[in-house]
This record gives structure tokens, C-alpha cells and sequence, in this order.
């Protein structure tokens, strides 16, 4: 049985597999005249029936036969719905068939840009498109909708003929907000019509011809992904059976190339871990789209969890560099926990641009706002370790410099608390005791025990940040082959000896400014007088990062006119559960204390630098509060025994609900939680939509997590010819048309597949009254 053959039957091809039991009449013909066996006795050969009324008795039996496996046949084709192409004149006089379609809406928020008049968006002409399309329909076509966001959002999830019903969910369709992923809307729209009957089924995209989301390269790849699995990878054919139609329709046809529109950038603290009382610096990019000359936009409001503080200035002058504008403002919190950061653009409005006669600068306002969470401490705890084992070494210990640098003596509400233990004090429960420190410092230690070594690891897995000075003391064959490991250890790179002389200053290698592109070091690019540029090392270890998977990398160089050597090295620690995102490890070439004859601790830089570095290792584990979409959030806690339903998710869009662990319980949603060896956390893997999450926990706090957009939503260029047809050759069978009266239209002049299971059931009924008529016929007449 060809496949071509198969692919004419809707329902299950495999239904044939019932044409079996057209073998039953005929046995049961032959068994009935094997019943019996014949006995002649000599007064019968008077009553014999002539030739010729055996053979109509026999041809009868036979027609008999023959309309019985009919019955059978018709039957099993029947249920095997077939469907077979319909020519023009056939759908004209009996009607088209009914059909399911699936609508999919572009849910980014490029849906949100207003027409040049600044009255109506791309979402209101795709809902306008659809409510006029339901009107083509007729009854009994059936109907499903998808908003194509981060996350899929089944607005009407299953096929539905209440088109009514349909109606009012496409008019209350949620805002649009963040990206979209149409080949994931795709499948799921493929998952809704596997379910269908039917042999004339649609899928149409109703979006606004934005590159970025369908063209880029990134979806492109994504559409590579998806379409081989459902049959989409090759042209359609007869061999596809019932395949749907994919149509791709811009409801803005007419929008420019270059359309003006203000955007914000992500925004970004220079602090990850922010201190009580201390200001923080915060940096955007404003950003102008389809416009040459900068003017300052009307106004520019900063809110804190939720309320407004102040209006910010802003910048007056300024010269477009690649379409931006960068833009910082400072803020000062002073309560501890987590806070939300929203910061709000606001050009001129629409109707005050059109009263003035003016274009309108801003058409997405979809991209005017940019949120960050940050999490305020009253101080944040680091551990210090000294190297030494004991202190009659020396008067003082190598840590003092960093103690002091980081928490004063005199400084009475430090934004450090600093705890300083020897080497052969510290073990698991050193980072146990409260407040469990989020830095762990190793100054010049010689070597570590299996027992440390396994505490630094867990405080790793756990998100904790590392960093590791190096000094005379270290034993670089046990750092290499234990915490090194060939690249496979936490430490980030490999010690390969001590340079330079004390006794030779002029050799000494400096701090070069120019490579100081990292978060921790940007604050000393400039240099200056007292600057780390002023910084000088005569001694220094060699560190060496193989280019591994796992290598270091090098944030920053020390150099002479002899010698280049990385001056620190950092990598991040992923454990190998990957039940959590892990901490951060930093290696310093250089002890950070007075000792190789260095001056770094008598320049101004000295505090700031440590206060940088801590600071940033600090904030691997608050990278959990601003995430990409699809990131679990993530909440850690002391205890171990969670009160799970106690705890409260508000996301971006949707309900407030309690948390269960159960993925069955509709009125939750569903977690995970993970026992560590000091508390619990807790994963949400549901965080696919931008926008901001509320979790409240037990005790009444709010954590904010925030889910940034991808700024290149902002840029509305449309797809060219080139991009259409690149998606096209991907996805086989997508077809662009905007005009609706066009597709509609379609449905009727080409020719369709028309389900032909009741012409089916018609000759059934036909060879049953046939049958009953022959059986009757042929009992009274041998009765006669």
C-alpha cells in the first residue's frame, strides 16, 4: 500500500487494517457447505433441480457473498475518513468543507509601535484583521488562538466553534510585552490541529513584518529547530495528507523602514551587592531610532518598589553615538532587602506632538521602561584568611591591609563586615557562622586540606565568591595539582613561578590602564595621580590560562618594558549538579598587601580596588535577580523544612498564586525544592516572560526578580524580499499574503480536500437494503 494511498485517509490510515475481515463472508460460505455431508438415496433422483436453477441459486449466493463483503469494505473505509482533492465545480455546488484554523498574534511588544497618526498600534489592526476574518467563516469552522510572546500564551487553546466566545478573547488580548518565538507558537499550533477531524486546516500569523523575532539570524535558527520534527522541512505534497496551510500576513504593510522611536537600554548598577546608606550608580542608554538629531525627551521618572522619587534631568546636549545617549543617575537606599529600580521615559506625548504639527518622536511604548532588582545589605560579610600559622611570624597579619581597607577602625557603620581567621582555624563551619560571609579571601596560603578544600567547593556551588592572593608563601605544585587540576579545579589558572627581583625596582611591572575593561577595574581606566596605574610590583607570580573550555580569563595585565603578565585572573565555578548557578573565583598575581617591596597599599586606589573586588565576587549570587527569559528564578534559604504553599508568585502577566510543589495543582504554581547542606532552595522554571516577578515569602518580605527584554525588539526595521524568502525556504509551505479577501478567498477557488467518509456511509446504507432484499428474495423463492 503506497504512502501517497495512506495519505488519503484522515482519521487513521491504519483503520485499513479492518479490510480483513472481507474475508469473513466467504469463509463462512465455505464452512456452511462443508456442514453437511450429502447422502443421495434412489427415490431423489426424481426430485434433482435442473441445471440451470443451480446455477441462479449459485449466482445468487454469489451476489450475496459479494454485497455482504461490500457492507464491510464500505464500512471500514468509512471510518478511515478519506478525503480526496474536490474539483472547482463540486466545492461551488455542495459548499466548501469546514475547516480549523489557528490564529497566532505577535505578542512583542514592536506590536505596541502606533501608526503614524499615533492613535492606533499593530496589535489593534491585527485584532481589527481577525475580528473581520472570523466574519468569513462559516458555520461550524472551528477556531483557536495563540499569543506568540517569550512564552507561548493560549488564548483559546483548543479548536472552539463558539466563535463568539473567540470573539471576546481576541478583544481582551493581553498588552504586548517583550519578545515573541513564533516557532514555538508554531508547534504549539501543530499540537492544537494533530487533535483535528478535519481535512482543510490553517495556521495563520498575524504580526507586523518586523525582521528582528522572524528573519534575524537567531530565528532562523530556531525555525531550523522546530521544523524538521513537524514535517515542515519539505515542500507540500499528496504524501502530507492533511498538512495545514501556513499563511504569514503584516497587518501593517504600509510602516516605514526607518520608524522614530525612544528607547531605554537594560539598565545596570555599577554595585551587584548594594549597601544600606551607600549610593549606587546606575547607567542606561537612551536610545533614538529613525532619527538623526538628539532632543531631550520630555521627562525621565525614577521609582523605587513601586513609587515615585524624584524626576531625573535629562541630558541636555548631547552627540549620537550609534543611535544612543548614554545616560547614569545615583540613588541612595536606606532599608535593607530587595529593591525594584524602574526608571520611565517619557517623550512628548502624541496628541501634544500633533497639536504642534510635529512627527511623533516616539511610536513603541512598549520600550520606555527598564527595571532592575537589586539586593541591599546592611553590610556585607567577608571572610578573610591568613596564610599564616602563626603569629609570631610577624607583628602583623598579611589581611590587615584588606581589614582595614574594607572595614576602618574608625569607619563606625562599615559597609564591610570583615571576619579574619588563620589558616588552621578555618573550616566548613567558619562559613557556616552567622552572617555567613558571600566573599571567602585566601591570602598567601601555603596549602589547603582535603576538608577545606571540599568547604571551598560547597560555599562555590552554593554562589559564594573566591579570591585568591598570591604570595611567597603558596606552594604552587600543590595549587596546580589540587585546586588547579588541569583546568578542571575551581582555581582559574595555573601558577607557573615567581619574576622579578625586590632588588631590582626599575624591573617592576605596573598595572596597564588600557586593559582595564572589566566591571572591577573600570573605575581606574583613567589613571591619575595615586591611580593603580601608580601601582608598582617588583615580585609577581606567573599565571597561565590554556586555552580550555574551562580557562581563566585575564581581566587585567601587568607590564614593563621587559614582561606582560596577567595581573588578575577570573573564571566562574558551575557545579556539577547545576542545581544553581554557582559563584565566582579570582586570582590576584600579587599578595594585595605591603609585602615584595609593592607601594599599592600607601595609593589611594588600595580601598577602592578591594572594595571593587569584593563587591563584585559578592555578586555572582545576586545575578539571580535580573535574568534572561527562560532562567529559573531562584530563592535560597537558611531552612531547610520550606513552608512551600507560604510563599506567593506574582508574575509579569497572570494571577497572584501560592506555590506547590505538585505540578498537578492548577490554582499553584509549581517549584522545586532542592535540600542543600545549609537550606533549601527553591527553583521556578516558569520566568519565560519579561517583566518583573514579585515572590512573597512566609515572613512578609517581597523579593523582586526581574526578567530583562531584548533591546532589539526596539528596531522595527520590516523583513525585506531576502528575509521572507530566507523564512520561507526554512518553513516549507509558508505563504505571505495581507489581504485578507485574498486568503479567503483561496479556501473556495483552489481545489480543496473535500472528506468523502458519508458518501462513504451513503453506499452502505444502499448495499444494506440491497442485501435485505436479495436475502428475502431468496427465501421465498426456494420456499416456493
Amino acid at each position: 500500500m503506497s504512502v501517497d494511498f495512506l495519505s488519503t485517509f484522515l482519521h487513521s490510515p491504519w483503520m485499513l487494517l479492518g479490510l480483513v475481515v472481507l474475508a469473513i463472508p466467504p469463509l463462512i460460505h465455505l464452512l456452511n457447505r462443508r456442514r453437511y455431508d450429502v447422502v443421495d438415496w434412489g427415490a431423489m433422483q426424481f426430485l434433482k433441480i435442473s441445471e440451470v436453477t443451480r446455477r441462479r441459486l449459485m449466482l445468487e449466493e454469489l451476489l450475496l457473498m459479494l454485497l455482504r463483503i461490500g457492507l464491510l469494505g464500505l464500512l471500514v473505509f468509512a471510518l478511515a475518513g478519506p478525503f480526496f482533492p474536490a474539483p472547482k465545480a463540486l466545492v461551488r455546488l455542495t459548499g466548501r468543507a469546514n475547516r480549523d484554523v489557528v490564529l497566532i498574534f505577535d505578542g512583542s511588544y514592536s506590536m505596541g509601535a502606533l501608526d503614524e497618526k499615533g492613535t492606533a498600534s499593530a496589535q489593534e489592526a491585527a485584532k481589527a484583521w481577525a475580528l473581520a476574518y472570523l466574519d468569513d467563516l462559516a458555520p461550524g469552522d472551528s477556531v483557536a488562538v495563540l499569543q506568540a510572546k517569550q512564552q507561548v500564551v493560549a488564548v483559546v487553546g483548543a479548536l472552539s466553534q463558539n466563535l463568539s466566545e473567540v470573539r471576546d478573547r481576541i478583544k481582551a488580548l493581553a498588552p504586548p510585552s517583550g519578545g515573541a518565538d513564533f516557532p514555538a507558537a508554531l508547534e504549539q499550533a501543530h499540537a492544537i490541529l494533530a487533535a483535528s477531524q478535519r481535512s482543510e486546516r490553517e495556521i495563520v500569523f498575524l504580526g507586523d513584518g518586523q525582521r528582528f523575532g522572524w528573519a534575524d539570524p537567531d530565528s532562523l535558527f530556531r525555525w531550523k529547530l522546530k521544523v524538521g520534527p513537524l514535517g515542515y522541512d519539505k515542500a507540500p505534497s499528496a504524501s502530507d495528507g492533511n498538512r495545514p496551510r501556513l499563511w504569514a500576513v503584516n497587518v501593517v504593510p504600509d510602516r516605514a523602514a526607518q520608524v522614530p522611536n525612544w528607547a531605554l537600554t537594560p539598565l545596570t548598577g555599577n554595585r551587584p551587592i548594594v549597601p544600606v546608606e551607600r549610593e549606587v550608580t546606575f547607567r542606561t542608554d537612551l536610545v533614538l531610532l529613525g532619527q538623526t538629531e538628539y532632543s531631550p525627551p520630555h521627562r525621565i521618572r525614577l521609582e523605587v518598589d513601586g513609587k515615585h522619587v524624584r524626576n531625573l534631568p535629562p541630558p541636555r546636549a548631547a552627540k549620537l553615538e550609534n543611535g544612543k545617549v548614554p545616560f547614569s543617575f545615583a540613588h541612595r537606599f536606606t532599608t535593607p532587602g530587595s529593591h525594584l529600580v524602574s526608571l520611565f521615559l517619557d517623550p512628548d506625548p502624541p496628541a501634544a506632538e500633533r497639536a504642534r504639527g510635529q512627527v511623533i518622536k516616539d511610536r513603541v511604548p512598549g520600550d520606555n521602561r527598564q527595571d532592575f532588582a537589586v539586593d541591599v545589605l546592611p553590610a556585607l560579610p567577608v571572610l578573610l584568611v591568613d596564610g599564616e600559622t602563626s603569629r609570631a611570624e610577624q607583628a602583623h597579619r598579611g589581611t590587615d591591609f584588606l581589614r582595614d581597607a574594607l572595614a576602618p577602625a574608625r569607619d563606625r557603620n562599615p559597609v564591610v563586615q570583615v571576619r579574619v581567621v588563620g589558616i588552621n582555624d578555618f573550616t566548613a563551619e567558619t562559613l557556616a557562622v552567622q552572617p555567613r560571609p558571600r566573599v571567602l579571601v585566601l591570602h598567601n596560603v601555603s596549602q589547603l586540606r582535603v576538608s577545606q578544600q571540599e568547604a571551598i567547593v560547597r560555599f562555590l556551588a552554593d554562589g559564594g565568591g573566591a579570591l585568591v592572593t598570591l604570595g611567597e608563601r603558596v606552594d604552587p605544585e600543590h595549587y596546580n595539582e589540587q585546586l588547579y587540576r588541569g583546568g578542571e579545579g575551581w582555581l582559574p589558572g595555573r601558577l607557573e613561578g615567581i619574576e622579578g627581583d625586590e632588588l631590582r625596582p626599575r624591573s617592576a611591572v605596573r598595572p596597564d590602564p588600557a586593559s582595564f575593561n572589566h566591571v572591577t577595574l573600570e573605575l581606574f581606566r583613567k589613571g591619575g595621580l595615586g591611580g593603580l596605574n601608580d601601582a608598582r610590583f617588583p615580585r609577581w607570580w606567573k599565571l597561565n590560562t590554556p586555552g580550555q573550555h574551562a580557562a581563566g580569563v585575564v581581566v587585567g595585565l601587568l607590564r614593563s618594558p621587559a614582561a606582560t603578565s596577567p595581573f588578575l585572573v577570573e573564571r566562574p565555578y558551575q557545579p556539577a549538579d547545576r542545581t544553581s548557578p554557582g559563584g565566582r573565583v579570582m586570582v590576584s598575581a600579587v599578595p594585595l598587601d605591603n609585602t615584595w617591596g609593592t607601594n599599592l597599599p600607601d595609593l589611594a586606589a588600595f580601598v577602592p580596588l578591594a572594595h571593587e573586588l569584593v563587591y563584585y565576587l559578592a555578586g555572582a549570587r545576586t545575578a539571580d535577580f535580573n535574568l534572561r527569559p527562560g532562567q529559573p528564578i531562584r530563592f535560597r534559604s537558611d531552612t531547610t523544612n520550606l513552608d512551600v504553599g507560604a510563599f506567593k508568585l506574582q508574575p509579569p502577566l497572570g494571577e497572584k498564586k501560592q506555590l506547590s510543589t505538585d505540578p498537578t495543582n492548577k490554582a499553584a504554581y509549581p517549584v522545586q525544592v532542592m535540600q542543600q547542606e545549609r537550606g533549601a532552595l527553591l527553583v521556578f522554571d516558569g520566568a519565560r516572560e519579561t517583566g518583573t516577578y514579585k515572590l512573597e515569602t512566609p515572613e512578609g518580605n517581597t523579593i523582586y526578580y526581574v526578567v530583562q527584554p531584548d533591546d532589539r525588539e526596539s528596531d522595527l526595521a520590516p523583513c525585506t524580499e531576502e528575509d521572507r524568502k530566507s523564512v520561507a525556504e526554512v518553513v516549507k509551505g509558508m505563504q505571505y499574503e495581507n489581504e485578507r479577501g485574498k486568503i479567503v478567498e483561496a479556501f473556495t477557488s483552489e481545489a480543496h480536500k473535500e472528506d468523502f467518509w458519508q458518501y462513504f456511509l451513503i453506499g452502505l446504507v444502499l448495499l444494506l437494503c440491497m442485501e435485505v432484499w436479495m436475502t428475502r428474495r431468496m427465501v421465498k423463492n426456494r420456499a416456493t
